[in-house]
């Protein structure tokens, strides 16, 4: 078993002007089926459209409200209400129009999208 602290965990951010901040939770050594990450969306921040390479995706609420913006569509995931699953190939962009910061935990299978994250600076 492996329990992470999202509180002590390393904190990236993404290479992008006001990108999120992300922590890895799971790391290759603990699963070569699936990684977990914890994203920060700062208020009224957004993240570029992009794509997960080969890994499905699945990006569940903690708090605030985040949008996730899909082929002209757009769907708003809050605590408890929603989550989402971003097939591969699919492209997506988040925005957080709130006030306050939004957090999401972020499944990824398989885990190659998550080392992307080694290339982000330290936040």
């Amino acid at each position: 078993m492996h329990v992470a602290e999202i509180a002590t965990s390393p904190r990236r951010r993404a290479p992008v002007p006001g990108g999120p901040t992300a922590a890895l939770l799971t790391t290759e050594e603990i699963s070569d089926q699936v990684a977990v990450l914890h994203v920060e969306l700062a208020a009224g921040t957004t993240m570029a459209e992009h794509e997960h390479g080969a890994s499905q995706v699945v990006l569940i609420p903690v708090a605030g409200a985040v949008e996730v913006h899909h082929e002209g569509r757009v769907w708003t995931l809050t605590a408890g209400t929603a989550a989402a699953h971003i097939g591969v190939g699919e492209r997506v962009s988040l925005a957080n129009p709130g006030a306050e910061p939004a957090s999401l935990m972020v499944v990824v299978s398989p885990p190659e999208f998550a080392d992307r994250l080694a290339s982000w600076p330290q936040a």
